[in-house]
């Protein structure tokens, strides 16, 4: 072989020793997503299954995806999550489902009062297609945003501060911190007074007597150290609400089709740590609260009966605002036990 063709081979070697490296150094600059969420770690069943959620992503796209996390609120609080997705100020939210029911009407279904019987029955109802109804694609199509997947709350029950809520009686002429329009409008129908509040507001409130009470799960009673500032929990399955792992829809598009199908499993996986996690829960957080003193009641059937009679209105008000809520309705009867 010449001289010429030796540094010629040489020379073709080399760029392609060049290209390969650059190929490989472009390949490990992986896609950087934001994920918001206003709920702190010590909101454990649904940060554990966040946690995993993110594990499992940059994991098995091997370091093609990297997601930076932001919790309790640092970019963003609930009422905040749906706009900052939908604007792409943040790639995925952990969204609270009444926190967007003033903007998404049917998304009140979970905080219509007294509708489900428990965790396993809003399983069965979105198992079932409870979301694909309409939510779906509304968030998709009005809102910019890709829903992933969807895992509980425990039930919302009634926390008071100074006397326990026994009777529909007892809700009247108290201030009640509600999360979304429903449960305000619930309260107001028996005899309360509503005001939107975020979680992250409730300790301070209770311990300056701007509240008297408020209808949230038990993990937030956990995740707010309620047991310091309030006297009570009563227990009547007032509303279950979602957590909705929601993507940005120009980024998701905007992503591969394999990163997208990792995600998705990554999602699933996500909700159904969260179903088990929320029903093991339970049970410790009320033997965690009476050890700490809160005094817990279980409101009676027949009392629960007059509250739903009570606030009846609530589901006719709805029907009004959901062209297909009867829909919603008969869907999450047929899924009754």
């Amino acid at each position: 072989m010449t001289l010429h063709k030796k540094i010629s081979m040489s020379l073709i070697a080399s760029v392609f020793a060049l290209g390969a490296n650059l190929g490989g150094a472009f390949a490990q600059t992986p896609i950087e997503l934001t994920l918001s969420t206003y709920l702190p770690p010590t909101y454990e069943y649904t940060w554990h299954p966040i946690e995993d959620f993110v594990a499992e992503v940059e994991s098995k796209s091997e370091g093609r995806v990297k997601i930076n996390v932001f919790h309790s609120g640092q970019l963003f609080d609930g009422y905040q999550e749906l706009g900052a997705v939908s604007r792409g100020d943040a790639d995925i939210v952990n969204l609270t489902g009444t926190y967007a029911s003033g903007t998404v009407p049917a998304m009140s279904i979970f905080t219509l009062p007294f509708l489900f019987s428990d965790v396993g029955h809003l399983e069965r109802a979105l198992d079932n297609g409870l979301l694909d109804l309409g939510i779906t694609d509304d968030l998709r199509a009005q809102h910019n945003t890709v829903v992933l997947g969807v895992g509980p709350f425990d039930p919302y029950q009634f926390y008071s501060k100074k006397s326990p809520i026994v009777t529909v009686d007892d809700i009247k002429k108290k201030v009640w911190a509600t999360t979304g329009a429903m449960d305000a409008r619930s309260i107001q129908l028996m005899g309360g007074s509503p005001t939107g509040m975020s979680s992250s507001e409730l300790y301070l409130s209770f311990d300056r007597g701007v509240i008297d009470g408020t209808p949230r799960p038990l993990l937030t009673g956990v995740g707010r150290s309620l047991d310091e500032v309030v006297g009570y929990l009563s227990l009547a399955t007032f509303g279950v609400d979602t957590s909705v792992l929601a993507f940005n829809g120009d980024k998701w598009d905007s992503l591969p089709a394999d990163i997208q199908e990792i995600i998705t499993t990554a999602a699933q996986t996500r909700d159904k740590s969260q179903f088990a996690l929320v029903d093991a829960f339970m049970g410790e957080a009320l033997t965690d609260f009476e050890a700490k003193g809160m005094e817990i009641n279980q409101i009676s059937p027949e009392e629960i009966e007059n509250m739903k009679a009570a606030t009846s209105t609530v589901v006719e008000e709805w029907l009004a605002k959901v062209p297909n809520g009867q829909e919603y309705l008969d869907l999450v009867e047929a899924t009754r036990e």
